[in-house]
């Protein structure tokens, strides 16, 4: 079951690779002792909707995305549009290139002992996209997810 999960995640990470696909920056935020808190980028992957993936074919559960940019006015904000600010800050504050997209506290998954948003099944491992969906075969969500990061639907990036 993982040789075959494994050689699915190979195949898309080097069309990926091949096809210099845009990849978004896996940070973490780490406390210091004398600079305080900062987001420290741990490297870049490509998002593939529930999951991510870096060049070595390491999985990691898709943590909260940020885009880098100014603080937007905090009038009438809901706690969540705060705490994004204040993340913003923070990323701006750390040397992160505004305009960049990162992604948050992205959990390393390990094939051989799925866990959310992974689960084995009697066909393999798949993936539950969203809690409660039917978990989809992973080598066909990889697949499906690289293709739309490789050739985005007219308007998506607009």
């Amino acid at each position: 079951m993982t040789d075959a999960a494994r050689a699915a995640v190979d195949r898309v990470v080097a069309a990926l690779s091949a096809a210099d696909a845009p990849t978004e920056q896996r940070v973490e935020i780490v406390q210091r002792r004398f600079r305080g808190t900062r987001m420290v980028v741990a490297g870049d992957v490509w998002r593939l909707g529930a999951v991510c993936a870096d060049a070595s074919g390491a999985l990691f559960a898709t943590g909260e995305v940020l885009v880098v940019a100014r603080p937007t006015h905090p009038n009438h904000r809901s706690a969540t549009a705060l705490r994004r600010n204040e993340l913003r800050q923070l990323a701006a504050k750390s040397g992160i290139r505004d305009g960049s997209t990162v992604v948050l506290d992205a959990r390393p998954l390990d094939l051989a002992a799925p866990e959310a948003p992974l689960v084995a099944t009697d066909a393999g491992v798949a993936v539950e996209w969203t809690p409660g969906a039917v978990p989809a075969p992973l080598e066909g969500y990889l697949t499906e997810r690289a293709e739309l990061l490789l050739h985005p639907p007219r308007g998506a990036a607009d």
